[in-house]
């Protein structure tokens, strides 16, 4: 139990679950878990619930918390004492051709006669303007007006002061801070605080995410420091690491013997309901995140990573050190699609593959599990037929002194993997020139350079390079084998993914370009693939 909450200050609790957790399912919730929702963290001492958005974007599929209707809140047959709000953001209004015109058109009806009491206006710094300009509207139709500056780890102490000076002249009810990226530590939130209070004598909030952990342990500081609004939601749901937990909140600063609070119905909600929708969703913090918040990655980034099925995590953790490179606060898909483009430029590499390779027959192993189940079949091929025998990255599954050369190119799996490499008897094909961008560390073995370029459906062959659609290693081996004029290539291991995975359809991907090159290597699969490859049974040929 954490200690030391001032009793002078007595908080109010914003919940923002379905809001924040819209994300993940474009805000389409049963309507019996929304009230089962309401019901669970009213009682537990929630002061208001920001049930959704409200938007007037229909370029979409939206659930009806993306709207928050006055009509979708009728259907919910609530208490008319629980209070309820909804979000605006910023860049709509923005985009308005008149701004009146637009905020009348989301709230047509005036705090008296309206569900809604409550409404935060999402905006970046640069956005503040028409922030408060809107929140003064919506003030004079009756509503309790929050604005939440986003991204406040990135916002200087000038800019803090502004903020703090356009609360004083447009008097809204609440000035609010987001840590999007989750980089706060306890230390900044008391000067936070104080430069706040430079003009601004209100109501101050905080919203936490939880990249780094700190998500309870800030918005606990925040109260001890004189915020009064807080903010969370059930099990942390919000897009990538999640906010603060209500749970952990309300128990840190509601009293359990209070008669008004209840704490079962939200431990019911939680350990049932809430339960389910994390397995499906999977938010929460991770070693990802926490490099996210680290470095001041819009969480989105990782989001959309972890999402498709494609990024292994060698790729997510290289976007990363990529992303961070240049200020990526904001999410921007061109730059996710860049950061995960390793070899932009074309760069010959020392050696040809054709002093090796030419008229060679070639066994290409992959590390599928056919391997270990067929290892004594695969190894009795080597040993009668004598291919030339090249491995994947560290695939150790086969004999040492059977493999004649290993073959890599992701430039931080290779890094990561150097331990390894140098135990190996081989030497390693990789694009070395290239490798130099991504760490200084010396390739203490010998080393075949043979350079990279990733262009999406190519596939070209050159003396000492190569033109490959995907960064993967095994159209990089692909490449090279062609690049050498190889004589037949055999191949096993390649067992592809199972049903759904987009690894598959990736990997598919890479095949269907290979076979579109004029005089490609002929190629064929010693163990059984799901990939469309000709194929035929190591067994065969003993």
């Amino acid at each position: 139990m954490m200690k030391n909450i001032p009793e002078k200050i007595n908080p109010k609790i914003i919940d923002c679950t379905l809001r924040d957790g819209g994300y993940y399912n474009n805000w389409d919730f049963d309507i019996e878990l929304i009230r089962k929702y309401i019901h669970a963290v009213v009682r537990a001492g929630v002061d208001y619930i920001e049930l959704g958005y409200r938007t007037k974007n229909n370029s979409d599929y939206f659930g009806p918390l993306a709207y928050t209707t006055e009509s979708f809140i009728e259907e919910l047959n609530l208490n008319n004492s629980i209070k309820l709000g909804v979000m605006i953001n910023c860049t709509e209004l923005i985009q308005s051709k008149n701004l009146e015109t637009h905020i009348r058109s989301l709230f047509p009806f005036s705090e008296k006669t309206s569900k809604i009491s409550l409404v935060r206006i999402a905006c970046k710094f640069n956005e503040i303007e028409i922030a408060f300009k809107a929140g003064k509207l919506l003030k004079s139709y009756g509503f309790k007006v929050c604005i939440n500056l986003m991204q406040i780890s990135s916002i200087k102490e000038k800019e803090l002061e502004d903020f703090s000076k356009y609360g004083n002249l447009y008097k809204p009810d609440v000035l609010f801070i987001g840590d999007s990226t989750g980089t706060l530590v306890p230390e900044n939130i008391k000067n936070i605080y104080n430069s706040l209070r430079i003009h601004w004598k209100g109501e101050i909030g905080i919203h936490a995410h939880d990249n780094m952990r700190r998500a309870l342990i800030n918005t606990i500081e925040a109260h001890k420091s004189g915020f009064l609004w807080l903010d969370s939601t059930v099990q942390g749901m919000g897009r990538g690491p999640g906010n603060t937990k209500t749970e952990d909140l309300v128990f840190e600063i509601k009293d359990i013997n209070n008669s008004n609070i209840d704490f079962l119905p939200l431990i019911d909600l939680v350990q049932n309901d809430f339960y389910n929708l994390k397995q499906k969703y999977r938010w929460g913090s991770n070693p990802f995140y926490y490099l996210s918040g680290k470095n001041e990655l819009h969480p989105t980034y990782i989001q959309n990573m972890l999402d498709d099925k494609s990024y292994r995590n060698e790729d997510i953790y290289a976007s990363i050190k990529e992303l961070t490179k240049n200020k990526s606060i904001n999410f921007k898909e061109h730059k996710l699609q860049n950061s995960r483009i390793y070899y932009n430029d074309e760069i010959e590499g020392e050696w040809s593959p054709i002093d090796d390779f030419l008229d060679k027959d070639v066994l290409l192993l992959a590390p599928g599990k056919s391997i270990n189940m067929h290892k004594n079949a695969i190894q009795k091929f080597i040993k009668k037929f004598s291919p030339l025998v090249v491995a994947l990255n560290i695939l150790n599954d086969i004999e040492d002194d059977l493999i004649n050369y290993r073959i890599a190119c992701h430039p931080i799996r290779i890094f990561s993997d150097l331990p390894k490499y140098k135990l190996f008897k081989q030497p390693l094909i990789t694009p070395q020139k290239q490798l130099i961008k991504w760490s200084q560390k010396s390739l203490e073995f010998k080393i075949l350079d043979f350079g990279i370029k990733v262009k999406e459906n190519i596939f070209e062959f050159k003396k000492k390079s190569c033109t490959i659609p995907s960064p993967l290693v095994m159209a990089y081996s692909l490449a090279m084998l062609n690049s050498g004029k190889a004589k037949k290539i055999y191949c096993a291991g390649f067992d592809g993914y199972e049903d759904g995975d987009p690894r598959q359809s990736e990997v598919d991907s890479i095949w269907e370009a290979y076979f579109r090159c004029p005089n490609y290597v002929e190629i064929i699969s010693l163990t059984n693939t799901l990939h469309k490859i000709p194929k035929s049974s190591v067994y065969s040929f003993l």
